[in-house]
């Protein structure tokens, strides 16, 4: 038995990208049963990390860096 899954595409109701979690009802995809039975989801899952993380923060904004030092010893012999 072959379970076809669509590899791109997005829910009817609530626009999110169809996954392994898609359900068929009538030749439409949904992108889960919820969806499919017309109730509502609930809140997005939560995020994993910080909003603050998600955001590039400038050079400008961090601290001043020291130049570089050589590398190299000096034999004072």
């Amino acid at each position: 038995m072959i379970d076809e899954r669509p590899s791109c595409g997005s829910c009817r109701v609530c626009r999110r990208a169809l996954d392994l979690a898609s359900v068929q009802v009538r030749d439409v995809w949904y992108c889960s049963t919820a969806c499919a039975e017309g109730r509502s989801r609930a809140e997005a899952p939560p995020s994993v990390v910080p909003e603050e993380w998600l955001y590039a923060r400038p050079r400008r904004f961090f601290g001043k860096r020291l130049p570089k030092e050589l590398n190299t010893r000096s034999d004072a012999s």
